[in-house]
């Protein structure tokens, strides 16, 4: 506690992340790495075999085309604003519990806030920082509307442009490794972590680091995440 006000590592005591069902062909699109161009086959193939999902899109989406072309609509907004507008339509149904006649780019404000503010670290062709704040604005629904579930809201701490700073290039997977440094501040501080990296310490080290507790939350919380958007892969290799 400084001044009465507690710091970052007392509020992560209770920072535990859910399993989050989220939708799969939109989570698929999100870690695949998307720049079209003349084409929409890319994004219309991984949609069109869920015949619900594909209505659905194409009834909220004629705002834009009245005859409901979803393969002019995308290559009209583009990949990001589509994937963003498409992101409004879950986060309608979780609030309102139906999907919308249209969509609402206020609904994703926060995640592509999240994109912005870490987008110099990460492949932009990929959207897996999207993801983490796809992933962080419904697992707050879901922490808000649990009577059982104790943590506090997940937020990403000011500290940890600091700690990027340090990386080495673009990282592909942004998501994990913006996961591991926020339980790096908890346990260590932003401080201790700036001073081991200006002395060649790298981010493996610094696992060993960590109280058993940390150690045990942590891989609570990477499996929580790997399960909500289906990426078991993560415990199977060792690059980030």
């Amino acid at each position: 506690m400084v001044g009465g006000k507690p710091e970052w590592s007392d509020i992560m005591r209770k920072f535990i992340f859910p399993y989050v069902h989220l939708p799969s062909e939109f989570v698929r699109l999100l870690k695949s790495s998307l720049s079209l161009t003349n084409s929409a086959a890319p994004v219309l193939d991984v949609l069109r075999p869920n015949k619900a999902l594909y209505s659905v899109l194409k009834n909220s989406f004629m705002e834009f085309d009245e005859r409901k072309n979803l393969e002019k609509i995308l290559l009209a907004l583009g990949w990001p604003n589509f994937r963003d507008r498409m992101a409004s339509l879950y986060i309608h149904k979780i609030i309102y519990g139906a999907y919308p006649s249209r969509t609402n780019i206020e609904l994703v404000e926060e995640i592509s806030a999240t994109e912005n503010r870490f987008r110099d670290f990460s492949v932009n062709s990929y959207s897996r920082l999207f993801l983490l704040g796809f992933y962080l604005k419904l697992a707050n629904f879901q922490i808000q509307a649990s009577e059982e579930f104790e943590s506090d809201p997940l937020v990403i701490p000011a500290e940890l442009e600091k700690i990027l700073q340090f990386s080495r290039g673009r990282s592909e997977r942004i998501d994990w490794l913006i996961i591991v440094i926020i339980h790096l501040l908890n346990d260590l501080g932003v401080d201790t972590i700036c001073e081991n990296l200006k002395s060649g310490l790298k981010f493996d080290d610094f696992f060993q680091m960590l109280t058993n507790d940390s150690k045990e939350l942590m891989a609570k919380n990477l499996l929580a995440y790997g399960a909500s958007i289906q990426e078991p892969d993560f415990f199977l290799y060792d690059k980030v």
